[in-house]
């Protein structure tokens, strides 16, 4: 499922933009944190209220002339407790001083209603429509690992294969023999 977010833009977001548009590149939105922490955002919002996890980005892919982007994140770690409601996200881009890789609050979303639920059970798979309003759809470039979940899935769609045909062989061979016997 995906979940269209409007978050905020935060002012160090907008600061990181320009400062990497000084220097002629594009910001590097790297990563995505999620958490469970409930608070109203707004632009001087400098980090997650209750950040659990930082996150690479899995995959991105832009739409309608880069104002809307379409990321996803897989979580596989353990939780600590039994699990959290993730009811904020964070984007971060990256950016390098003096030699140092540091990360900026980009832009961030918090809401009552939960995204999701992490827990130890099952792998957490998040994807976000991330609509950009604020800043240059060109300004902005995410860095992810390249990863196709359609791989990540096909051997669950072969398992899932395999049991339909063999239930349309074990009908068919039902049929044949209901024929034989002239019941049919």
């Amino acid at each position: 499922m995906s979940t269209i977010l409007q978050p905020v833009i935060t002012s160090a977001g907008l600061a990181a933009v320009f400062r990497a548009q000084q220097k002629g590149f594009k910001a590097k939105i790297t990563k995505i944190g999620i958490g469970s922490g409930v608070h109203q955002v707004d632009e001087n919002t400098t980090n997650l209220k209750d950040e659990k996890y930082r996150l690479d980005i899995d995959h991105a892919e832009y739409f309608e002339d880069q104002k809307q982007l379409h990321l996803t994140v897989r979580d596989d770690s353990k939780v600590a407790d039994d699990g959290f409601f993730v009811n904020e996200v964070g984007f971060y881009t990256e950016e390098e001083v003096n030699g140092q890789v540091r990360h900026v609050l980009f832009a961030v979303y918090s809401a009552n209603e939960p995204i999701a639920y992490k827990s130890n059970d099952i792998d957490l798979l998040l994807a976000f429509d991330l609509t950009l309003t604020g800043v240059p759809g060109d300004a902005i470039t995410i860095i992810d690992k390249g990863v196709d979940f359609n791989i990540l899935i096909a051997p669950e769609l072969a398992k899932m294969a395999r049991s339909q045909i063999m239930n349309m062989y074990r009908h068919l061979k039902q049929k044949f023999a209901l024929i034989d016997k002239g019941i049919l």
